[in-house]
């Protein structure tokens, strides 16, 4: 599969008359986007802002954070919202240094938020974009995990809209995503063969019936599978829980696994799988994730990541002691969730570990002259800040204390994050 991702580079969003890119300049026709999302029948209305980087701006109620693509050669997130097909091969447009961001409006308390200038600014990638922001606000009947699928494919159609005033631009510079089959992919055998495992989701937060995850697919009962690291960068996937889709469009695993790709390593391939609930099927899938990435990719080594919260540390951990008895060496990324005892659950042979950052860490954010997505603040009930223990509803522009990990992207599962611990 051969994945050639055109990407444009846009320095400003405004909105205009016509939907179109000029002088590397996003113009977006506010009236038309919004007449597209507006045919949801689960939205009473749709509004859409714009934040920029550097702007005195909260953005609240996260629900999802996406990038603009859109395919020339097939569908765009298919199974999600166009039709079924494959996705990782052909060519595609990215806007770069540009996000769709989805709010829920219906969320009891947000948790989830950006800051675009300040303290928060420079942990979050997504204080560094310029931000399409969806309100979409939901009727009064509207069934609460209905209305939410609702606002993640009025996303996806948003990103598709945006980035297809791309599709006739040459590309300003042009990234190229190619691994031969299983099969053939062997490598030289003086580089160690390297393969990514890969949670997309934790069924302790289960995927609800219309959910699509994967393909279209709520993957309940998803078995780990061989996957090409280019369906993942494409479309394939689009993340549920705890994670944002921007994160799998430009997955830092894959893409520096690309990066080294024949210089100091091998790229086997993606095993792709999921954190169950039930320990029988933890033990199972951890069995099946070394399994492929040994007797399939035929890998030396593996790098596994997490997703969700501390009970999908034993996940991981199962993991790396399945691939050590392969004989790959194993590192993982896995977030600290305490600061007193990090990791929750580490086994005594585990010796390779990385960081992404200590969510549980207290951070002040000053005041904003500007909030979109909502008027109040709800903070967690173990929040830092104990003169609110998120009982009442704070004035979402005052100066906040907070968890760190409550910034989207401050803490990223799959290593996009901008924090690390080191030993001292």
């Amino acid at each position: 599969m051969r994945l050639e991702l055109g990407l444009i580079h846009i320095k400003d969003v405004r909105f205009g008359p016509r939907t179109a890119i000029e002088d590397s300049v996003l113009f977006v026709n506010r009236t038309e986007l919004n007449s597209l999302l507006a045919q949801e029948p689960l939205f009473d209305r749709v509004e859409i802002d714009i934040a920029h980087p550097g702007d005195s701006c909260r953005i609240l109620r996260v629900l999802d954070v996406l990038e603009p693509r859109y395919r020339l050669d097939g569908p765009n997130f298919p199974g999600a919202l166009d039709g079924n097909g494959l996705v990782g091969n052909g060519r595609t447009r990215a806007l770069k240094n540009v996000a769709v961001i989805e709010t829920d409006q219906l969320a009891p308390r947000s948790r989830s938020l950006i800051d675009m200038s300040g303290p928060a600014a420079q942990y979050s990638p997504i204080a560094n974009t310029h931000n399409v922001v969806l309100l979409p606000y939901p009727k009064n009947n509207a069934d609460k995990n209905d209305y939410r699928l609702a606002v993640k494919k009025a996303g996806l159609k948003a990103a598709v809209y945006l980035a297809a005033a791309a599709k006739e631009l040459a590309p300003d510079e042009t990234q190229i995503f190619e691994l031969p089959p299983v099969a053939a992919n062997q490598g030289p055998k003086n580089l160690p063969r390297i393969a990514y495992i890969f949670p997309m989701h934790s069924h302790q937060h289960p995927t609800q019936q219309k959910e699509t995850v994967f393909y279209g697919s709520n993957i309940q009962g998803f078995m780990p599978t061989i996957v090409h690291p280019n369906e993942i960068l494409d479309g394939a996937l689009m993340f549920s829980y705890s994670a944002f889709t921007w994160f799998a469009q430009n997955h830092p695993v894959i893409l520096e696994l690309y990066r080294r790709h024949g210089k100091d390593l091998w790229f086997a391939g993606v095993v792709l799988t999921v954190a169950p609930a039930v320990v029988a099927e933890k033990e199972r899938n951890a069995l099946l994730n070394a399994r492929l990435a040994k007797e399939v990719l035929n890998a030396d080594g593996v790098i596994a990541t997490k997703i969700g919260g501390g009970a999908v540390d034993t996940d991981l951990m199962m993991t790396y002691t399945r691939a050590e008895e392969l004989d790959m060496k194993a590192t993982l990324i896995v977030m600290e969730r305490y600061p007193d005892t990090g990791i929750t659950f580490v086994p005594e042979n585990v010796n390779a570990l990385v960081t992404p950052g200590l969510t549980r860490d207290a951070i002040t954010l000053p005041a904003v002259d500007r909030v979109i997505g909502g008027d109040t603040l709800h903070l967690d009930n173990s929040n830092p800040d104990n003169t609110n223990p998120g009982i009442a509803p704070l004035p979402a522009n005052q100066e906040i204390t907070l968890w760190i990990g409550d910034i989207v992207g401050a803490i990223s599962q799959v290593g996009a994050s901008r924090l690390t611990t080191y030993m001292s």
